[in-house]
């Protein structure tokens, strides 16, 4: 049976969350964020105190791409589940996931992504777009693995890591807390 959720942020990012929230756990029936949406039609809160601590899950909206963005944000987190809130996993039903991997509080898993056996996503983590968490590898608490990335077999990736845009991160690789894995660049523009 679905459960409503509340949405934390409501900006580009949280477009892709709200769709996969909205399908794995159910509707969104509060936002928190200062600017008003224009494209979510939920009850607006404007800052974090105003969500009243009374069980309701939530959903972090919010992506980051610094190691400072994605430290604050599972420390937002981390201030939600210590005041009452369960933060799910959250999975596009377009993602897979293996019945063999691990999905920890407040990971999500968005549209196309493939997590493999033994994988484990940490508490907050973001496997994004079409990325892939190959078996028996490590994503660390907060971290984000950007849309088109590949994390091969084995590999253990820090806290609070970006692992950017269609990067690849190699077999049995280490990945220092708080790095950057550099997006793969490919110019689209006009010169």
């Amino acid at each position: 049976m679905p459960i409503a959720c509340i949405l934390i942020g409501a900006g580009g990012h949280a477009k892709a969350v709200a769709e996969a929230a909205t399908a794995s756990i159910g509707p969104i029936v509060a936002y928190v964020d200062p600017r008003p949406s224009n494209w979510l039609h939920a009850a607006q809160l404007t800052a974090d105190t105003d969500v009243k601590t009374n069980g309701i899950p939530i959903v972090l909206g919010m992506g980051g791409v610094t190691a400072t963005q994605l430290k604050a944000r599972l420390a937002l987190l981390d201030a939600y589940i210590g005041r009452g809130h369960p933060a799910p996993s959250i999975v596009h039903p377009q993602a897979h996931v293996s019945p063999a991997a691990t999905l920890e509080a407040g990971a999500i898993v968005l549209a196309g992504a493939v997590v493999q056996p033994g994988a484990v996503i940490g508490r907050g983590a973001i496997v994004n777009t079409r990325a892939v968490v190959e078996h028996d590898s490590m994503i660390g608490e907060g971290s984000h693995v950007a849309p088109g990335a590949m994390v091969l077999g084995s590999c253990c990736v820090g806290r609070c890591v970006m692992i950017g845009a269609s990067a690849v991160v190699l077999s049995s690789s280490m990945v220092a807390d708080e790095a950057l894995v550099p997006a793969l660049t490919r110019h689209g523009g006009k010169p």
